[in-house]
């Protein structure tokens, strides 16, 4: 994977996002995460890596936000 990443950096990540250090690319590819739920503080549960394959289409890019359910407690 490091390879493929490493072939196609950008100066600028297509959705706003600030870590330090941090080297984006071009989203020309697809990765495939299963989780279980969204944690209180918006993290993935059980987060499980499925695999990484070429965009066959123009993919929107999204920016996931976690948004607590309005459920009554």
């Amino acid at each position: 994977m490091r390879r493929l990443l490493k072939a196609i950096p950008t100066e600028k990540p297509v959705v706003a996002l600030k870590r330090k250090g941090a080297i984006f690319t071009k989203p020309l590819f697809v990765a495939e995460v299963r989780y279980r739920a969204w944690t209180h503080d918006g993290k993935l549960r059980h987060p499980s890596f499925k695999g990484i394959r070429q965009a066959e289409d123009e993919l929107a890019n999204y920016e996931l936000a976690y948004e607590p359910s309005s459920r009554p407690v």
